[in-house]
């Protein structure tokens, strides 16, 4: 959270976070319980059986030049099911969000088989969901769900286990999907508002195991560790793009300087982000809310100020 006046940005209570907010999603979906209570809600008309694994903030990494992938969930039921899900608070809009579902697609699918294995039939079935508080396809739907399809011959899947869904916390289709589905995505937005009027036994749980977690002291203190790291590296690195860009606005003059600075200053405090929490670029770069356009220029600044240190 940030004020107008791009100046030191104010931690948020974890008492007032909400699903959509990416500490309190991650910590969540770690919890296999409540990892298995909200994919239920989700799917509604099948029971999803015991997650074995519930992993947050896991990137892959396919290749060492390759583009990191960052996944909020890979989960795997006793079925070998695996949910890749992600609360995606931001509208960077359609061709994005539909792309990065497909990379993220890609990235999964690339580590399901061992090297050499030639049998693709031992590949998992894969869901990515994606959690949204706006309407990506603007059809007032709660969910989207896409599976790969014929052209030429209207309903024939190709059934290749592959499953991509996209919810909307806006939906307006009320009747077209479960209640519990309506009232979660509800509550997904505005805990607060909808908690008193949470019918679904589902959501009921669900809304104490969230009040839980916002009430630990174990996940309070994580959540201000994270804060205090975050906030170093923001005024380490602010620090030192000053002190870059002075040195080089001499040279340059003042605007140019500033400039350079500002960049300075964020290629300082991705770096310290790495070093600190031991994330990817990727990684430190959505924290720090830099823009997409953005991303490689700061990448390769990145690489250069490493050859440079050698």
């Amino acid at each position: 959270m940030k004020n107008n006046n791009n100046q030191k940005p104010v931690r948020k209570p974890l008492k007032k976070l909400t699903l959509l907010d990416r500490f309190l999603f991650d910590t969540a979906m770690s919890d296999p319980e409540i990892c298995r209570n909200i994919l239920s809600i989700i799917f509604g008309d099948k029971e999803v059986p015991p997650i074995r694994i519930g992993i947050a903030e896991k990137t892959e990494e396919p290749y060492y030049d390759s583009r990191a992938v960052r996944m909020d969930l890979l989960a795997v039921d006793e079925n070998e099911v695996i949910y890749d899900a992600e609360a995606q608070k931001e509208n960077k809009g359609k061709q994005f969000l539909l792309r990065r579902s497909r990379l993220y697609q890609s990235a999964i699918d690339v580590n399901l088989l061992e090297p050499g294995e030639l049998d693709f039939g031992k590949m998992n079935d894969v869901y990515v969901i994606f959690i949204a508080p706006f309407d990506l396809f603007g059809k007032n739907k709660y969910r989207y769900t896409f599976r790969m399809t014929c052209d030429e011959v209207p309903g024939l899947s190709m059934d290749d286990g592959a499953v991509r869904i996209f919810l909307n916390t806006h939906g307006k289709n009320d009747d077209e999907v479960p209640p519990g589905l309506v009232e979660f995505l509800h509550y997904v937005e505005n805990p607060e508002q909808q908690e008193k009027e949470i019918q679904d036994e589902r959501v009921r749980k669900l809304a104490g195991q969230i009040d839980m977690l916002k009430n630990s002291q174990e996940v309070g203190v994580k959540y201000m560790r994270l804060w205090e790291e975050l906030e170093e590296a923001r005024r380490e690195g602010h620090d030192d793009g000053v002190a870059e860009g002075l040195t080089k606005g001499h040279a340059l003059g003042l605007t140019e300087g500033q400039k350079v600075g500002a960049e300075a200053e964020r290629v300082e405090s991705i770096r310290k982000l790495m070093e600190t929490m031991e994330w990817t670029a990727e990684q430190a770069m959505n924290a720090l809310q830099i823009p997409m356009e953005d991303r490689e220029k700061y990448k390769a600044m990145i690489i250069m100020a490493r050859i440079n240190s050698l």
